[in-house]
């Protein structure tokens, strides 16, 4: 997802704005120890929805009041913030073209900021369009209150996004919170839908398809069994049984149904001596009674089952009205170009040009008003969702009702029967040889049923089979992962991996997110095995350039943001420099290198700073050749100490510092602070 952050800030308790600007593609914020470089990550990790605040304690956390991030979605600027006062809320604040001028304290109104939770859902909103990632419905029943699996949140994002700075030359870890084992497996199960190989619909059809599967297998069981308490069972006999008994004009059962289907055969001897026409009571009302139940029993399902028509009627129609919308805001294109004749005074013959600055200002306004409607929030998952459930809903209440209809006809044709001079008993006499027929034969006639429900579910499952097999998740995962290894091998030749890692042949799985050079010889050689810190960092930084291309290959297909931060990868060069107090690169270079001599460590500084020098222009070039390529790069922010560096491809390291070196300051202007 095209992401780009416009500019991380901390407003102070005293209302001053503390900025840091950035640019897309490859930025860099260089400078001493204690200035506020790692805590830009941090920061920008509290804003995106951590639970945590990871901000290092001292003058920052002492200092602020409010901190902020202004980025682009998709071109759409938004602002969000944190208040370490009040952590349970998030800020979030779109506007329609980002001003750092607009920002200071009194920008962050109260009326901003939302619960942490709503604030999440409502940020990933822009990202993702899914309201429910449960494939098993019966997975949810197990859960505490019914409720769903978790959805991908924002917070995921953060682990394809984030390289601190004990992380990057890691040899046990690779992303940012899979030390959660919760938190990992959450990541790499919602991979599929950051990916887009699937959507919504995929998460229906799964369910569906498990409860058709379950439903077919429990007509299969009741066909061995064929037991006589079955739920078919209890249907068919209990309306006949009750109109028997209303017709004899019991206003008590004589026999219930449980013993009725309990023991049928010795529920047929009793009937015998029960409907005989000594015990018919010919003044009951019990068969009226009855009837009118059951005629109000279908009047009010009729009226609850017209009810759930007329919302699945009105939800298709939303959804209908969205996939319209959606189709017009692709089509919609703002003019590129403005073409305006010049207007001259027939007097003077001066030229004038406001008709043309008014039409500029015009093709400004389209353009902003076209971005402001194509990103707006989608809601066809939520109405998806809703329709699903609706339309389960009108099944069990057609079904329903249509037991009640067939009810009241057997009643009113028993009438009729009755005013044609037929007997009452004899009348009677026929509800009791249905009732018999269907003690006698019941099992015969279910089987025949069963075989019928049956064929039509394995129909709809062969439908459903048939969709799902279009998303082929599998096959995408290993495509995805065989993208990323090709770009692995691209990337990696160009760093300085140890001799006996090259050429360097990583292999990474969306499935089970390991990553292992593949030999010669076909031996796995995992991260953890892999000796040196250099090793390490450019395994890190190959994996997630590689990432991040495929990533952004895909476009829009991929709710990933286009961001990521590596804080200080140089360190495992210059292990030293976390005690940097120079006032000057070159200083500190001097510094180490005396350091060195005396320590009798014979790795000359100037070799390293090549090390550094390629390693940096390595991510220069990624971004110039992706934005050349797709028109797109990711923003890579690097936090470091390393400065003056001379870089292959000509770029001027100053561009990329672009005013952010702290060596006379830092973060909170003027006071340094880590």
């Amino acid at each position: 997802m095209k992401t780009l952050i416009h500019e991380i800030g901390v407003i102070d308790k005293q209302g001053s704005k503390h900025p840091v600007n950035f640019k897309k593609g490859l930025n860099v914020v260089t400078g001493k120890s204690s200035t506020g470089k790692s805590a830009l990550i941090e920061i920008f990790d509290y804003c995106f929805g951590s639970v945590e605040n990871t901000i290092p304690m001292g003058v920052i956390t002492k200092t602020a009041s409010i901190y902020y991030v202004a980025l682009s979605i998709n071109e759409q600027d938004i602002v969000i913030a944190r208040d370490p006062e009040i952590a349970s809320k998030g800020f979030f604040r779109r506007v329609d073209s980002f001003n750092s001028e607009d920002i200071e304290r009194n920008y962050f109104s109260n009326s901003y900021f939302r619960p942490l939770d709503d604030f999440k859902k409502h940020l990933r909103d822009f990202f993702l369009d899914i309201d429910d990632v449960d494939e098993s419905l019966a997975a949810r029943s197990n859960r505490r209150f019914n409720a769903k699996a978790a959805t991908p949140s924002i917070r995921s994002f953060s682990s394809f996004i984030l390289q601190h700075q004990n992380l990057i030359a890691n040899k046990h870890a690779l992303f940012y919170r899979f030390d959660e084992k919760e938190k990992r497996d959450q990541v790499i199960s919602h991979t599929k839908i950051f990916l887009g190989l699937v959507d919504q619909k995929y998460f229906h059809l799964s369910q569906e398809k498990e409860r058709l599967s379950a439903d077919v297998k429990r007509l299969e069981r009741r066909k061995e069994t064929n037991k006589r308490a079955s739920e078919n069972y209890k249907q068919e006999v209990s309306p006949v049984l009750s109109q028997l008994y209303a017709s004899m004009g019991f206003k008590e059962w004589p026999l219930s149904l449980e013993e009725v289907l309990r023991h049928p055969r010795d529920a047929k001897d009793q009937l015998d001596g029960i409907i005989v026409p000594e015990k018919i009571n010919y003044n009951s009302d019990a068969g009226t009674q009855r009837y009118n139940q059951l005629k109000l029993e279908r009047n009010q399902k009729t009226a609850e089952l017209r009810k759930l028509q007329r919302q699945a009627t009105s939800i298709e129609k939303h959804i209908q009205e969205e996939e319209r919308f959606v189709d017009n805001i692709k089509e919609f294109s703002s003019p590129k170009h403005v073409h305006i004749s010049a207007s001259i005074c027939p007097f003077c013959n001066t030229e004038k040009d406001s008709l043309h600055k008014s039409a500029v200002k015009l093709q400004q306004a389209i353009t902003k008003v076209s971005g402001n409607l194509a990103q707006a929030r989608p809601m066809k998952a939520k109405f998806e969702s809703s329709l699903v459930e609706v339309q389960r809903n009108i099944e069990v209440s057609d079904k329903e009702l249509t037991a009640l209809n067939q009810q009241i006809v057997e009643i009113e044709k028993s009438e009729k029967q009755l005013a044609e001079q037929k007997s009452l008993y004899e009348s009677i006499l026929m509800q009791k040889a249905k009732l018999f027929t269907l003690l006698d034969i019941l099992n015969m006639a279910d089987d025949a049923k069963l075989e019928k429900q049956i064929k039509a579910l394995n129909k709809q499952l062969k439908d459903i089979n048939k969709a799902l097999k279009q998303y082929d998740v599998q096959k995408g995962l290993e495509n995805a992962s065989k993208k990323v290894n090709e770009y692995m091998a691209e990337i990696g030749s160009y760093f300085e991996f140890e001799t006996s890692y090259k050429p360097i042949n990583l292999h990474f799985s969306f499935e089970t997110f390991d990553l292992y050079h593949l030999t010669s010889e076909d031996e796995k050689i995992y991260l953890r095995s892999m000796g040196s810190g250099a090793n390490w960092l450019y395994c890190h930084v190959t994996l997630f350039l590689a990432l991040h291309k495929y990533f952004v290959e895909l476009g829009d297909k991929c709710a990933i943001p286009s961001l990521i931060f590596f804080d200080q990868p140089t360190q495992v060069y210059f292990p030293n420099f976390n005690r940097d107090n120079s006032t000057t690169f070159e200083e500190q270079k001097s510094k180490e290198a005396e350091q060195r001599k005396q320590s009798d460590i014979q790795q000359d500084v100037d070799e390293d700073i090549k090390a550094v020098e390629n390693l940096f222009s390595r991510l220069s070039i990624y971004c110039d050749e992706l934005e050349q390529s797709q028109g797109f790069s990711p923003q890579i922010i690097v936090t470091d100490h390393a400065d003056n560096l001379t870089l292959s491809n000509g770029v001027s390291f100053e561009s990329l510092v672009n005013g952010n070196r702290w060596r006379t300051r830092g973060l909170i202007d003027p006071i340094f602070e880590d």
